[in-house]
């Protein structure tokens, strides 16, 4: 079984001592929206375990007339030379509360690993804001979703670098591999975020970058499609929007009855069904994942292969009613994934 390698791009602070964990638990002190960029190269491995971090890459900073860059321009085009070369398809992901740098990329290189459109493997992105990645109760969790609204306008910059650069490209170029977006748990609520960060920059910045995005156990309010200022306008960015819920999912009902937040879209799905845009999927996950930890059970995008199988699907363009493992529930108005694989 090949390596794999994951890009990443990230707001924390760098660590130049650190040669795996280069980047901490803070924000770049050049400020909250300041980028780094580089990838991370993984060892095989199959199991529990997955894939081993071997080694960080750092793309090196440097000037340009309109201030320091961190490694934009070759991120770019390293990615683009992957996705023209082997024609593959690119993911960006979103991680959650309480990760860290190395837990955001052995994230994604479970995904790099288990994630296959038409058979082929795909890109990884990991966009990495600077999460505790430590589990002290009730003090992490506020301090880490703070964290996220104010990472917002670093994921907008990111958006906006990489809507930019796919225009000034050849079209043809990219005829044959798309580009999504995967947001996990408190990711989404960092995609919210993004979302309006990009808006107040750009009014009009909301065009369809990307084929399909998906939101696994979103850490989002219920209403959260009913408002302009939430992720009302989120479907204007892709084809179709998959949201996988679980009403089993611990760690949200945690969020919601002790941290006074609203319902979670990531237990129940939606608030009111009739009001969310017709690019919406809901997908009802409680049948896979296992029923182990608590806090495993809320990371079940990368430990389930029904999910896997899923999440490929989806990627490769299939019609919700053309996946298997599904089944309709007419007066839920939703999609059941029907059993682990």
């Amino acid at each position: 079984m090949a390596g794999v390698r994951v890009f990443f791009a990230t707001n924390r602070n760098f660590q130049p001592g650190n040669k795996l964990q280069a980047f901490g638990p803070r924000f770049n002190p050049d400020g909250v929206a300041a980028l780094r960029f580089g990838y991370a190269d993984f060892d095989a491995g199959a199991g529990s375990d997955g894939p081993k971090l071997s080694k960080v890459t750092v793309y090196a900073e440097r000037k340009t007339a309109t201030g320091i860059q961190g490694g934009s321009d070759r991120f770019l085009e390293d990615l683009r030379r992957l996705m023209s070369g082997e024609k593959s398809d690119t993911l960006v992901f979103i991680h959650g509360f309480n990760v860290s740098f190395t837990g955001a990329l052995e994230a994604g290189a479970r995904l790099a690993q288990d994630v296959r459109v038409n058979g082929e493997p795909v890109n990884i992105v990991v966009f990495s804001w600077p999460s505790d990645g430590q589990a002290v109760p009730l003090m992490s969790y506020y301090s880490d979703r703070e964290d996220a609204r104010a990472s917002g306008p670093a994921l907008g910059r990111t958006y906006l670098k990489l809507r930019d650069y796919l225009e000034e490209l050849n079209a043809q170029a990219y005829c044959e591999r798309r580009l999504h977006l995967l947001a996990h748990s408190m990711g989404c609520y960092v995609l919210r975020q993004g979302l309006q960060a990009a808006l107040v920059k750009e009014p009009k910045a909301l065009t369809r970058v990307f084929h399909e995005i998906m939101l696994a156990a979103p850490d989002e309010d219920d209403d959260a499609f009913e408002t302009d200022t939430k992720l009302r306008l989120l479907p204007r960015l892709g084809r179709q929007v998959t949201v996988y819920f679980n009403p089993d999912d611990r760690a949200l009902l945690i969020s919601d009855k002790t941290k006074s937040n609203p319902d979670r879209l990531g237990s129940d799905g939606p608030r009111l069904i009739d009001l969310i845009p017709k690019k919406i999927v809901l997908v009802d996950c409680r049948h896979v994942g296992g029923r182990g930890d608590p806090l495993a059970r809320h990371s079940y995008y990368v430990r389930s292969p029904a999910m896997a199988a899923d999440i490929g699907a989806v990627l490769n363009g299939a019609e919700p009613d053309a996946i298997g493992n599904r089944e309709y529930v007419t007066t839920k108005r939703f999609w059941r994934l029907i059993q682990e694989l």
